[in-house]
């Protein structure tokens, strides 16, 4: 979807509805874009001026094209991600409490209001309100969501409900709450719904789908 005027720097808006499969962009100056489900990126269609900013919700990895006169900026929930030339993954969801960057190759410096952090390569940055830098990050289950896969390692149920509820497309209805379990292991993320529900309950997870409803007893 484009919108603007000519007086007005005409925008290009891509969403990844829920229940989708990733999908990826190239942008005009080269950088390249992948939306996990749940997710949209708000891009002008041509960049100009001595920024290049672009906006996202929910999940996406960038490959930015390197441009040390230009730096490119990502804005999402409040927190702007600086860079010149890097790969790096934003996740921030607006059901999660934090927004995580991520950074695999090169240099970023995020901040919000007067909070301002750098990173360096392996590092990942929770922020809400204050700024924590994690060095010891699995990288592989940061991209595994772009690798084709769920990966999970001593992950809260209410967490791996949220990521197969975006990809699916689907609601979690808890009848008892959420119950007190974490998980762990690798299912790739081509596996139809009903062989998750079968995998769930054979992790004695009682389940069921309604409609587009999953069920946890």
């Amino acid at each position: 979807m484009y919108y603007g005027n000519t007086e007005e720097l005409l925008l290009n808006e891509l969403s990844n509805p829920r229940g989708s499969k990733t999908v990826s962009i190239a942008l005009n100056d080269g950088s390249k874009v992948w939306l996990n489900s749940g997710s949209s990126i708000e891009y002008p269609v041509s960049f100009v001026g001595k920024e290049k900013v672009v906006e996202i919700k929910g999940e996406a990895y960038f490959e930015v094209a390197k441009n040390p006169n230009k730096k490119f900026v990502v804005k999402s929930n409040g927190v702007s991600t600086e860079v010149f030339g890097t790969h790096f993954n934003i996740n921030s969801y607006d059901d999660d409490n934090n927004v995580k960057i991520t950074l695999l190759e090169g240099s970023v410096k995020v901040s919000k209001g007067a909070i301002t952090g750098f990173l360096k390569p392996g590092q990942q940055a929770k922020i809400s309100n204050q700024l924590q830098i994690d060095s010891h990050v699995d990288q592989d289950a940061v991209m595994a969501w772009k690798n084709g896969f769920f990966h999970f390692e001593n992950t809260e149920m209410e967490e791996l409900m949220k990521q197969l509820s975006r990809w699916y497309g689907i609601d979690i209805v808890y009848k008892k709450g959420i119950p007190n379990r974490t998980f762990g292991g690798e299912i790739a993320r081509d596996a139809n719904l009903s062989q998750l529900v079968r995998i769930l309950n054979e992790s004695k997870v009682k389940c069921n789908i309604e409609g587009k409803q999953l069920i946890i007893e």
